[in-house]
């Protein structure tokens, strides 16, 4: 049995412990208020939502009264005016730190968060820091057990993960049932890679450079500017320089869509990280996941690329109708032009160059199919992040959504257009050379003149047919696919995040209304299919080329007179 004298020390001490704890709570240090860390064993999470929440290093008032917990942004105001820390802190990767995640923080953060909640004091600071890199351990070693819990076949007997197996945030089941094994050739990240790099002119540069080595092949071969005879007094012009499918969709066209692609999907991954904090670790699907996921779809394009465009089309058409020297009902271009002039090129000569030629169109239709399958995977990523409007915790994250979402529809309407534009070239040059006229732009010009009624004559189609047809409209129904399919998914997050009134606002911003995207597009599938066809299809086609121009090039006028839109919802 204790003593009286005992009994009194107990006390007293206790007494004292309890003053202690109350005026460390209470402690106003440089004119803020200070608290000393949590005596228990708490990891980086838990010691930062305790902290943040009461407001420690927060100044006070002459009272007393502290300013009230920390939100993301009064924390990177803070950091940032640390002179030493020049830079400050990222907005994003405070966030990182009140969401319940994975995410821990770094050593160089460390030191300004610990001067935050140690008040400016260096022996206060030097505490703090302590227990923060304590915490972080024990959030690592949280991590790490974590992994190996959810790693489970792929442990040994003692507990160690092997080493083949690589952990990566959890996706849903329907995702990881679609990732490809590490032993199979992983295309579809290939594929982002290639759209993925930070010299937007790589793609394009591929593409002039093989259009250069194609270009310099039809100029010694001497198909470069050449004429046939398709009848008595018909002069017909059917060289490489005077295709638009073969000049200006790989000079001009082709890579704005590239560039387009790449600009777009670079736009996106930087601005998905910002909408990480707003779902939980199980619904965050990395972007290495979700391109894995669409990973059939480029097997699909590199099949009909290569094994369709390339090698069928080619050994089973244009080489058997060079080696029978008859091509038959086909249209002739400079391709089998050895077959009606082996004075300019031999069959073996135009064989080989209609091999590369074709492998060529392999190629760019890979890449511009490739762009494809990439924006409608950014689309399924940003519906599947930004869909659900339960998941944004204050009003400004749904404008962010609006921005966003508005900003993806215009470039993937630029896309669009181009790729409209890609699949007219192709029509264009199949519909010349169907026809009488003598060169492209005489075939051209007289449509034009007997519309406007200085011509009386108008070009007859000649008995042949035209393989282009049907590739160039797989080509727009592509594109069209990819708009629609966009337009849609990205009109129903917008929808759930903000009024029409505000959807539209941001439309206009952006220099791009949904009624305008939509009858542009409508324009130019009625050019595409009405070419050659009917009379006056010339006044159409200068009319969308027009258009086209005016849509691409309108945004960048008047930009910086937009400062910005703010929106709530009613």
């Amino acid at each position: 049995m204790n003593s009286p004298v005992t009994k009194c020390y107990e006390t007293e001490r206790n007494d004292t412990k309890q003053n202690e704890t109350k005026r460390d709570k209470t402690l106003i240090l440089n004119n803020k208020k200070y608290i000393s860390p949590p005596p228990k064993n708490a990891d980086f999470k838990e010691l930062f939502a305790q902290a943040a929440s009461a407001g420690a290093g927060r100044p006070v008032d002459d009272e007393g009264f502290h300013a009230g917990p920390w939100t993301p942004e009064l924390l990177v105001e803070a950091i940032s005016r640390i002179n030493s820390n020049g830079a400050g802190v990222d907005l994003r990767t405070v966030q990182h730190w009140f969401y319940k995640n994975d995410k821990g923080i770094s050593a160089e953060n460390i030191r300004w968060l610990a001067r935050i909640f140690g008040c400016g004091d260096p022996e206060a600071t030097s505490v703090w820091q302590a227990e923060l890199k304590a915490s972080q351990l024990r959030l690592t070693a949280k991590r790490k057990e974590k992994r190996r819990a959810q790693a489970g076949p792929g442990q040994t007997s003692a507990g160690i993960a092997l080493p083949e197996q690589k952990i990566s945030l959890p996706v849903p089941t329907g995702v990881q049932a679609t990732q490809p094994s590490s032993r199979i050739v992983n295309l579809a990240r290939a594929c982002d890679a290639m759209f993925s790099g930070h010299a937007m002119l790589n793609l394009p540069a591929s593409v002039w450079a093989g259009w250069v080595i194609l270009g310099f092949l039809t100029y010694i071969m001497g198909v470069h500017s050449v004429t046939y005879s398709p009848m008595g007094g018909v002069e017909k012009q059917v060289g490489f320089f005077w295709a638009p499918n073969w000049t200006l969709l790989e000079l001009v066209i082709l890579p704005f869509f590239l560039v387009t692609v790449v600009g777009l999907l670079a736009y996106w991954k930087a601005k998905r990280r910002s909408f990480a904090p707003w779902r939980t670790e199980s619904e965050f699907v990395s972007w290495e996941s979700r391109v894995e996921s669409f990973s059939a779809s480029h097997w699909a394009v590199i099949t009909v690329c290569f094994v369709i465009v390339f090698l069928i089309q080619w050994s089973g058409i244009h080489m058997r109708a060079l080696a029978n020297g008859d091509a038959g009902n086909l249209m002739m271009d400079w391709n089998l032009l050895a077959i009606v002039r082996p004075e300019v090129i031999s069959v073996s000569e135009a064989t080989v160059l209609s091999m590369l030629a074709f492998l060529y169109t392999g190629f760019i239709c890979f890449l511009f199919l490739t762009g494809l399958v990439l924006t409608c995977t950014l689309v399924q990523d940003f519906y599947e992040l930004c869909g659900d409007p339960d998941c944004f915790p204050v009003e400004a994250s749904k404008t962010a959504v609006g921005e966003t979402g508005s900003k993806l529809m215009r470039r993937i309407y630029h896309a669009t257009l181009l790729g409209i534009w890609i699949a007219t070239c192709i029509k264009l040059q199949a519909m010349y050379l169907l026809s009488d006229g003598h060169n492209i732009l005489d075939w051209l010009l007289t449509d034009f003149r007997y519309v406007l009624g200085f011509g009386y004559e108008v070009s007859n189609a000649l008995n042949k047919r035209a393989l282009a047809h049907f590739s160039s409209f797989l080509l727009l129904f592509s594109t069209c696919f990819v708009f629609a399919f966009s337009f849609v998914q990205i009109t129903r997050v917008l929808e759930r995040a903000l009024p029409q009134k505000d959807i539209r606002t941001l439309f206009r911003a952006q220099h791009a209304s949904q009624r305008m995207m939509l009858g542009t597009v409508g324009l130019l599938i009625a050019n595409f299919f009405l070419i050659g066809v009917t009379t006056g299809y010339s006044l159409l086609l200068i009319s969308g080329i027009l258009i086209t121009i005016y849509s691409l090039y309108k945004p960048m006028i008047g930009r910086a007179q937009f400062s910005g839109t703010t929106t709530s919802k009613s």
